[in-house]
């Protein structure tokens, strides 16, 4: 079983934008430009680029209703 999964861009997508598909957190476009040293890092990604997109275990992915405090969730 793989690590990752992969994804052809659309045009006009950006690191953050997939992240936040992904996972759910722009932050984590770090750990997909890492899974893509290949990929350069464009601020608008082209059409057809095949992404790599790395398996987070569950409990290391924190949606953002998950970082607010109690009372603003």
């Amino acid at each position: 079983m793989s690590n990752e999964i992969q994804i052809t861009t659309q045009g006009g997508e950006r690191w953050d934008n997939i992240a936040v598909s992904a996972y759910g957190d722009p932050a984590k476009m770090n750990a997909i430009l890492a899974a893509n040293p290949g990929v350069p890092p464009y601020d608008i990604l082209p059409e057809g680029i095949v992404i790599n997109i790395p398996i987070i275990e569950a409990a290391e992915v924190k949606t953002n209703a998950e970082q607010l405090p109690p009372w603003k969730r």
